[in-house]
């Protein structure tokens, strides 16, 4: 599949790399499917690029990079939606959270991780409740 971006121009990437959202993003809900792609090989960001709206593009991070400690929840029924039964495999499963920058502020959302099965490319923003988990966590400058 080909299609034309703002940032990178024309993408050509196998439909099987591609990521599905069976309910698109938190306020992108008719955007079902992304498309993971590196940065830069020397840092552990990546992009979340669009591709039913080639316009959008999230800085992401796996969580595990910024915060060790980071840890989610993922409630059972989602966990089946995504196509996993009882064996799932840490080597099964993606987490990642998107990064906002603000002036020279950069920082990550841990509040709405996005839960990926690494096996169907089946994808889910969760969105945690209760306010011990920062919405808005600093990243550091060594990222």
């Amino acid at each position: 599949m080909r299609f034309d971006t703002p940032r990178w121009g024309q993408i050509e990437v196998d439909d099987a790399k591609i990521l599905h959202f069976a309910t698109g993003l938190a306020g992108f809900p008719d955007c079902s499917r992304f498309l993971v792609m590196d940065h830069d090989r020397d840092t552990p960001l990546k992009w979340l690029q669009g591709v039913d709206r080639p316009e959008l593009a999230f800085l992401i991070i796996e969580p595990e990079q910024i915060m060790p400690s980071y840890e989610v929840d993922v409630p059972e029924q989602i966990l089946k939606n995504l196509g996993w039964g009882d064996d799932i495999k840490p080597a099964d499963v993606a987490v990642f959270v998107i990064l906002n920058v603000s002036g020279e502020e950069l920082t990550a959302n841990l509040r709405a991780p996005i839960i990926v099965n690494i096996a169907n490319r089946n994808a889910f923003q969760l969105i945690l409740d209760g306010a011990d988990v920062p919405l808005r966590y600093p990243v550091g400058p060594n990222v």
